[in-house]
């Protein structure tokens, strides 16, 4: 059996992989990172992102005693975490730019990945954003000094007297031994793991649309779990409502997105009544229907003002993605239309008197003002649909779990009690304690990773074995 020895063992090669790596190597410890794909980049959801450097639907440089506010107002975020994260967020801007990764500002505010680049719209829309910032924070690291082996699969982590100090790899069928004074799981969330799906998310949630990427499926959080770490946040995701026609044609994932309309329609299920306020936010709203019975069975209901609104809807300024409007209608997207709601309802196979009944109900209390008091509440800035009407059928998209191993404000694995696990450190989507809630509690996938790698890697290279 082979055997490797690194006082930082990084299992995992996406933007969180990346940035603890090299991140401890700059703090002086020897580092090895490992991935289990055959890229040279790993290959994690980052790869397919749009480069969109928020915090919690703020700017980074925002004054963190804000930012801790915004988070913690969802209830179900950890203090000492959130707080970390906050103070963090502004110097992790400027240490990727450091680092050599471009960072460009479209507007006040509006901070990105550099965007230049091909766009491609199918199967998966990217700009290589991803790729260039990863392969930039790539040569960082080996120029530190730093090493990095693809093809190697963690699979459990090595335990001696009550301390973590190392794992067991697979590469090519062979056993490996990788020892050192500690190990930085950043493998991802278990989006792609269909069973975790179901176990975590909802019964029926492995139906819904994977919207991220394949190889997230789990491995930190089950070798984590394995040695005693809490997880918290399990049933959260990241993630949009799609056209159900996404499960069959990959041109309609991950775009074009659908939260004009869900902000200002409504969502029935297969019985044409409604089942979540929609004004809670598309995230909120995917998540809800994730958790149903019926995942594959609701229609979202808008009209004509919100229809050709979204001809013009965009990601960005700087970043074009495809418009539901003429986009859905052009490709047979699963999209129905009709003068009337009972014309609707019959192209759809909804039960008519039903699907009136809940349209009439939820206008009259939007015109009266009470949307709250409908049975199920409407928030928002919903507004009273006029014909004709559209209908279209949706499936949630789950780009990446927000639950995960429960870490402190220093990256460190907390145990059941909440206490640190000596020598283990976790970060990315693989951490739980910082996104989720009520109305989604999405925080930015990429300022959780970088954060939260910089965090782990800096103290990750404190600790010995």
């Amino acid at each position: 059996m082979d055997r490797l020895t690194s006082d930082v063992f990084v299992v995992g090669a996406g933007l969180a992989g990346f940035t603890a790596a090299a991140r401890a190597r700059e703090s002086g410890a020897s580092v090895l990172l490992i991935d289990k794909s055959d890229g040279e980049l790993g290959d994690g959801n980052v790869l397919m992102a749009s480069g969109s450097l928020r915090a919690g639907g703020k700017s980074p440089k925002a004054n963190p005693a804000e930012l801790y506010e915004f988070v913690m107002s969802e209830g179900v975020a950890y203090p000492d975490l959130v707080r970390a994260w906050a103070e963090t967020c502004g110097r992790a801007v400027d240490w990727l730019a450091g680092s050599g990764v471009k960072i460009v500002e479209t507007t006040p505010g509006r901070i990105w990945l550099d965007q230049l680049g091909e766009v491609s719209l199918a199967p998966v829309y990217k700009k290589d954003v991803g790729t260039r910032a990863l392969a930039k924070l790539k040569e960082h690291f080996l120029k530190l000094g730093g090493h990095y082996l693809n093809g190697i699969e963690g699979h459990s982590l090595i335990v001696e007297d009550n301390r973590v100090c190392g794992l067991m790899g697979r590469q090519g069928g062979e056993e490996i031994e990788l020892r050192g004074g500690s190990t930085i799981l950043a493998t991802g969330g278990f989006s792609a793991n269909k069973e975790m799906v179901r176990q975590y998310i909802g019964p029926h949630a492995d139906r819904c649309k994977l919207r991220g990427s394949k190889q997230d499926t789990g491995d930190g959080l089950r070798m984590a779990l394995e040695v005693g770490a809490k997880a918290v946040n399990f049933k959260y995701f990241y993630g949009h409502l799609l056209s159900r026609k996404a499960l069959t044609d990959d041109r309609f994932w991950p775009y074009p997105r659908l939260d004009s309309f869900v902000d200002e329609g409504l969502l029935v299920d297969r019985n044409g009544e409604r089942f979540v306020d929609e004004g809670r936010g598309d995230v909120a709203v995917a998540n809800e229907l994730a958790r149903t019975d019926d995942v594959t069975g609701a229609v979202l209901i808008f009209d004509q003002a919100s229809w050709d609104a979204a001809r013009d809807d965009a990601f960005s300024n700087s970043v074009k993605t495809p418009a539901p409007n003429p986009w859905l209608m052009d490709n047979d997207g699963e999209l129905f239309h009709h003068d009337t709601i009972g014309g609707l309802a019959h192209e759809l196979g909804l039960d008519r008197s039903r699907l009136t009944r809940t349209l009439e109900q939820y206008n009259h209390a939007l015109e009266s003002d009470a949307g709250s008091k409908l049975p199920i509440p409407r928030t928002g800035k919903a507004k009273p649909l006029r014909a004709p009407v559209y209908g279209l059928r949706v499936v949630p998209g789950i780009t990446f779990t927000m639950g995960g191993v429960l870490v402190n404000g220093r990256s460190e694995a907390l145990n059941h009690d909440e206490k640190p696990i000596p020598g283990l450190y976790a970060a990315g989507d693989t951490i739980g304690g910082l996104m989720g809630g009520y109305r989604g509690g999405y925080t930015g996938g990429l300022m959780q990773a970088v954060v939260t790698g910089i965090l782990a890697g800096e103290n990750a290279s404190r600790f010995n074995c």
